[in-house]
């Protein structure tokens, strides 16, 4: 899914929440997980309120289709934007680097 957010001049930004399905388990809800990508901002519309309010569109969504969490791996300038939307660090993910 995508949103958008446009101005009389056009799209001035955009963010996308990608679906990770969860494959079935005997003890858990299996709810759906969201993560939110490509999340961009033209320049003379950053810090003017439209990040936050396609990444409140994006939240909204999430909550009424009854997403379990959503996970993003943030920029060092987006991260703030992140964490005012209560958006926290988990100690749980682990990664390995395939060097492809």
């Amino acid at each position: 899914m995508a949103w958008v957010a446009e101005t009389g001049d056009g799209i001035c930004g955009h963010v996308f929440l990608g679906l990770v399905e969860r494959l079935p388990e005997p003890y858990g809800d299996n709810l759906p997980i969201g993560y939110v990508t490509n999340f961009y901002v033209t320049p003379p519309h950053r810090n003017k309120g439209t990040g936050s309010a396609l990444l409140e569109a994006l939240t909204l969504h999430a909550r009424g289709a009854g997403f379990e969490s959503l996970i993003v791996w943030p920029s060092d300038r987006s991260g703030p934007l992140y964490r005012r939307f209560g958006f926290q660090a988990s100690a749980e993910l682990l990664e390995l680097p395939l060097d492809t």
